[in-house]
């Protein structure tokens, strides 16, 4: 299933677009729970893997290599405790990260379906608090403009919840 270069084992992936990238086996391994199963399965002799590339059929190709910019930089090959880690406020991986997230609403929506998927816990933290503070201070105006929602109930229906859910309006 994997290329060795330069001693480290490499894993291809393909994206939904045909797209296809390597990364360090001990990188995505760590960072994805759902291709860690894969490449343990296929250890097992279970055809998860087909002619030594991983299909992603849910992740298009732009969001699989910006996944990979942020597994690349957060799985550090040669530090044996890099899924420990927890950024500072000054330090350049935080600094990476809210870089990272600083994109158009589509791509951050796409980057969380897939951390989501691939089951990259700290990708979809990442992902998911940059959403809430987006969200943190606005009115429920505000969040349908930001976020682009119609507002398809009635003026009554409106009412209606705002009287079943009172207690969050306080």
């Amino acid at each position: 299933m994997s290329s060795s270069t330069n001693d480290k084992k490499m894993v291809r992936l393909r994206s939904s677009d045909g797209e296809e990238f390597e990364v360090a086996e001990k990188a995505i391994s760590a960072a994805s729970g759902m291709i860690k199963g894969m490449l343990e399965d296929n250890e097992e002799d279970c055809v998860v893997v087909a002619n030594n590339v991983i299909t992603l059929p849910n992740v298009a190709g732009p969001i699989l290599s910006r996944v990979l910019q942020y597994v690349n930089r957060h799985y550090d090959q040669d530090d044996a405790l890099y899924y420990l880690y927890v950024p500072t406020a000054d330090d350049p991986l935080k600094r990476f990260d809210d870089q990272f997230v600083h994109v158009d609403q589509d791509t951050l929506f796409d980057l969380i379906a897939a951390a989501n998927y691939l089951h990259i816990q700290g990708l979809l933290d990442l992902t998911c608090r940059t959403v809430a503070d987006q969200m943190l201070g606005k009115t429920t105006e505000e969040l349908r403009r930001h976020f682009h929602i119609v507002n398809d109930y009635t003026p009554d229906e409106e009412e209606e919840v705002r009287t079943e859910t009172s207690w969050c309006w306080q």
